[in-house]
């Protein structure tokens, strides 16, 4: 059925004022810092009036990777950043992922801007975010390894961390005290030896969601799947894109089927649009499709407590499947409402294929059915992000191993919705799969080896480069930047955290 839509809404996690206590901490540890030669870190001008957060990866449940409200930075001093910190995690502890920020932390007495990044040794850290201390860690301990970030509880004094254990734990966030609290801390797979928490957590609508897929080289057994927790109940809810009728964690004998993992860096994406209801979206990898009961290499729509209710799925689907080519390589990309569109709730799916799809959202179109297909220059794995200009005009971002391209969203006057490319920049490159870019104030960030670049949003035109600095950043294979109070942030493969802010 297609929903009436009139406007668009973009839902950031809310803070609210509900103290929590905590039971039990991990212990505190000081990783090395780095400062600038003969410098001392010290806090950069933030916005008038409160500062802001940046709860979960991609800023918000619908991964828009945009701080709308920052205003900090401009096109116009963006270029006189330079680096605040280094941290390093220490000897071969690497976070392959991003950090999250919280703005009202208290620390000793004072309100403080903390971040929170996991390792992938299931290491969590609190950090100062303006000075680069570390507050506290907590240690999980498991087979594997994990390349997901944390996510903010609706009360901004608590944070959910991914582990190695097959856990989601609930710690709180000024003291790293694991919380008691019903439903934590979440089991979301029940075998950690071939299931991995690789995707970013999400918290929406008063739900947790996790997702899981397999380690590198495919291994069985495994199969990709949705968790939610209900924030007030505890209750969990599980959806497993490989024998979906079964409603329980897989083990590794309940489903003959493996694969069909749920592996992008944006995992479960929720529509922030009130008339959708929540509704969770995820894209899964390389594993069978039959239309009934599994749904490999396809675009899953599911309800807020994970009932499937529509999805889509290229007519390619078996030599996706055969040839490993994931249709999940990246997350599904939401974009605002077209009000002058035949189909104003739409998508973006890119994969393994290099083949960008715009869809239909309301409802998925099941097999086939593509508004649009575009041929990219490369393989897409990073999460695009999607701004809006003051104009009124949609902007997507898509960050590939050798470049950044940019679309635009058009609607003709027949009511036929398109992507036009708008420009392509070659500024950096990486050696693993390109980043996820993030927008602050018609400012394009993105991180590719041993450099962060700030882009115009509307030209692609390069407007400062932290190679300029004295530290910059290593290679990066699943580090991006998050960017929140004029502050730029990143960790890479060298295993360390880097701070850029104004002088």
């Amino acid at each position: 059925m297609l929903r009436h839509v009139t406007t668009w809404f973009i839902v950031l996690a809310s803070l609210g004022v509900v103290a929590l206590a905590a039971c039990s901490g991990g212990a505190a540890q000081n990783p090395t810092t780095k400062a600038s030669p003969g410098a001392t870190p010290t806090p950069s001008p933030v916005p008038t009036g409160a500062a802001l957060s940046w709860p979960v990866f991609g800023h918000d449940p619908a991964r828009s990777g945009v701080d709308v409200g920052d205003t900090t930075l401009t096109t116009t001093n963006v270029s006189q950043l330079v680096e605040k910190w280094q941290i390093s995690f220490g000897s071969g502890n690497v976070a392959d992922s991003t950090p999250i920020l919280l703005a009202n932390i208290q620390i000793g007495g004072t309100a403080q801007q903390m971040l929170y990044q996991t390792d992938k040794n299931g290491e969590t850290f609190a950090i100062e975010a303006q000075t680069g201390k570390v507050i506290w860690t907590y240690t999980t301990s498991g087979p594997n390894i994990t390349q997901s970030t944390p996510a903010a509880d609706p009360s901004g004094q608590a944070i959910y961390v991914p582990g190695v254990d097959g856990k989601v734990h609930k710690l709180d966030a000024a003291t790293g005290a694991e919380m008691s609290a019903p439903g934590f801390p979440a089991t979301i797979t029940t075998i950690p030896n071939t299931e991995k928490d690789a995707s970013a957590l999400n918290v929406a609508n008063g739900y947790l969601y996790a997702t899981t897929s397999g380690y590198y080289g495919d291994t069985p057994y495994y199969d990709g799947h949705v968790v939610s927790v209900n924030l007030s109940t505890g209750a969990t809810s599980v959806f497993n894109s490989l024998c979906s009728s079964q409603t329980t964690l897989p083990t590794d004998s309940s489903c003959p089927n493996s694969d069909s993992g749920i592996w992008a860096r944006g995992g479960a994406v929720v529509d922030p649009y009130p008339s959708m209801n929540g509704d969770v979206y995820v894209a899964t990898g390389n594993g069978l499709y039959d239309g009934s009961d599994n749904y490999g290499d396809s675009v899953i729509a599911l309800t807020a407590n994970l009932s499937m209710i529509g999805s889509y799925t290229p007519t390619t689907y078996a030599s996706l499947q055969n040839g490993d080519i994931d249709l999940g390589s990246t997350s599904p990309t939401l974009l605002p409402v077209q009000s002058t569109s035949t189909t104003p709730l739409m998508l973006v799916q890119g994969g393994k294929d290099s083949t960008l799809r715009l869809l239909n959202r309301s409802p998925l179109p099941g097999v086939g059915g593509e508004l649009q297909e575009i041929d990219l220059p490369d393989r897409l794995y990073a999460t695009p992000a999607v701004w809006t200009n003051p104009a009124g005009v949609t902007y997507i971002f898509f960050g590939l191993p050798n470049q950044i391209d940019a679309y635009e969203l058009e609607t003709n006057g027949a009511g036929a919705s398109s992507l036009v490319e708008a420009w392509s920049a070659s500024d950096g490159s990486t050696s693993g799969e390109g980043t996820s870019p993030v927008v602050s104030n018609g400012i394009v960030f993105v991180a590719m080896d041993n450099a962060i670049y700030a882009l115009s949003a509307q030209t692609g035109n390069e407007l400062w480069s932290s190679a300029s600095t004295a530290h910059s950043i290593g290679p990066v294979h699943w580090q991006s930047p998050i960017v929140v109070n004029g502050w730029v942030y990143c960790s890479d493969q060298n295993g360390n955290l880097t701070a850029y802010g104004l002088p």
